[in-house]
């Protein structure tokens, strides 16, 4: 169905945040700026949905109460709100052609089973 290709994409995107934080706050401990460790408690939640809008392709991503709509061939937030460093890292991880595939595999796994059951 393409659920677990959605499954894959969530676990990088959700691992990615999780290693970019870890690294940031090891470097926020080092210069004693306790203020900037980033809570990465939140990026297991992290919720990933996908679907075609005319001949675009569209991810939302969840993150705890934030919920934004990203534009998968273009990689930029189109709509809704979410901390500018967690828009940045996933327009990082959509740069990436092994993650824009990964997304677009799901989605056209998407479409083929919603054709099935119409048949």
């Amino acid at each position: 169905m393409g659920k677990a290709e959605l499954i894959k994409a969530e676990e990088s995107l959700r691992d990615f945040f999780i290693n970019e934080y870890r690294v940031e706050n090891e470097r926020a401990r080092n210069l004693g700026r306790i203020n900037d460790i980033v809570d990465i408690t939140n990026y297991r939640r992290l919720t990933v949905s996908i679907n075609k809008h005319g001949a675009g392709l569209l991810i939302a991503v969840r993150i705890s109460s934030y919920t934004a709509i990203f534009n998968i061939n273009e990689g930029k937030m189109i709509e809704g709100s979410m901390p500018v460093e967690d828009i940045r890292l996933i327009e990082t991880w959509l740069s990436t052609s092994r993650n824009k595939e990964l997304l677009k595999s799901s989605a056209d796994k998407k479409e083929d089973s919603r054709e099935d059951e119409q048949q």
